[in-house]
């Protein structure tokens, strides 16, 4: 495979526009949700989440620039990789399982900061105690964690997987299977 640095940062800028519009779209449909009829919050809110889709839009469309100014004097530089597609595609795997586990690992700290301070602000509550609901977060981020983690230690097997998935259903390597003299009833 050849390509240069500038075409692969290019493509990075381009995955990172479409995860930052991602990330806007979700934001106007939780800011819609949680509006309370109060129109300056969710008017602040849109405003947030347009300025992330207009920022993702850009990149989309220009992502040159921001690759230009990121290689400037290895833009030209070419690389060079003898890789097939199933490494390419157990590496992709490991870098979503790494990033799942990543984000599994901080919601999991970030959420645990919060739940030590909701403990602290509910002991002047009559139970005391945390809702479920925090707990359910716990749970989830482990979750996204360890599947991550499974994800990066499973990609050769998962590789494997799509490669028989994409061979399927293979022909059969004879063009008669049964006996030319046996009843296929029996």
């Amino acid at each position: 495979m050849k390509t240069s640095v500038y075409t692969v940062l290019c493509t990075a800028i381009r995955l990172g526009a479409v995860l930052l519009s991602v990330h806007a779209l979700e934001d106007v449909a939780a800011a819609v949700a949680a509006s309370d009829g109060n129109a300056h919050r969710l008017l602040g809110s849109l405003m947030f989440a347009g300025l992330y889709f207009a920022v993702g839009a850009v990149l989309w469309l220009w992502p040159g620039m921001l690759a230009w100014w990121a290689s400037s004097r290895s833009s030209g530089q070419v690389l060079e990789m003898p890789i097939g597609a199933d490494e390419l595609q157990r590496i992709a795997l490991s870098v979503l399982g790494v990033w799942q586990v990543v984000q599994g690992v901080s919601g999991m700290l970030s959420h645990g900061v919060v739940m030590v301070f909701l403990r602290d602000r509910m002991t002047d509550y009559s139970t005391g105690h945390l809702p479920p609901t925090e707990w359910r977060w716990v749970v989830f981020y482990t979750l996204q964690a360890l599947a991550g983690a499974a994800v990066v230690l499973g990609a050769a097997g998962l590789v494997g997987l799509f490669h028989r998935l994409r061979q399927f259903p293979s022909p059969s390597s004879s063009p008669a299977a049964t006996d030319a003299g046996a009843d296929p009833s029996r």
